[in-house]
């Protein structure tokens, strides 16, 4: 029995001192803090790595869409000329040649090479024009581009004009 108790005391002591040597509730406790501490700041971090990528993401979308735009108004202010095209655009009709020709100038220097003069009225009652005109196109949708461009930048009125057998010289005639 003797060595029953010794053996049940050190037994005993053992567990005892086994239990002693592991960490306390306390320490336990503040290591699971500590995982749960490092746990968050994975996840905040996480989180602003998201919010950083979904800005760039939003900066990108925002710099393709203003490319997109200017491509698109460039291509708006794109004009075609056809020099056989049925319509033209005119913008002034004066009772001076000498006064449409240097409108006709003046439009060339705004960037309208193709601006020109034709002569139309009746000769022998005097009922003599001069219009001016930017050009000769070959659709109305090509016409209103250029009128379009008229308006925005220099507030002018203009009108589509149907040209049959016109020239495009000082001398031609409707």
């Amino acid at each position: 029995m003797k060595s029953f108790s010794v053996y049940l005391l050190t037994t005993i002591t053992l567990v005892v001192m086994l239990s002693a040597c592991g960490p306390s509730q306390e320490e336990q406790r503040q290591r699971e803090q500590a995982r749960q501490d490092s746990l968050e700041q994975v996840r905040q971090q996480k989180l602003e790595q998201a919010r950083q990528d979904s800005i760039a993401r939003a900066e990108q979308a925002r710099a393709d869409s203003l490319e997109a735009a200017r491509k698109k108004e460039e291509e708006a202010q794109q004009i075609e000329f056809d020099p056989n095209g049925p319509l033209a655009v005119q913008v002034e009709a004066w009772r001076s040649r000498d006064k449409a020709e240097g409108q006709v100038s003046k439009w060339q220097e705004r960037g309208f090479p193709n601006a020109y003069v034709v002569k139309h009225g009746n000769e022998e009652t005097g009922d003599i024009w001069f219009r001016v005109r930017l050009g000769r196109v070959s659709t109305a949708e090509m016409a209103d581009k250029i009128g379009k461009q008229l308006q925005e930048e220099y507030d002018e009125k203009y009108w589509v004009a149907e040209v049959q057998g016109e020239g495009t010289t000082p001398d031609a005639s409707d």
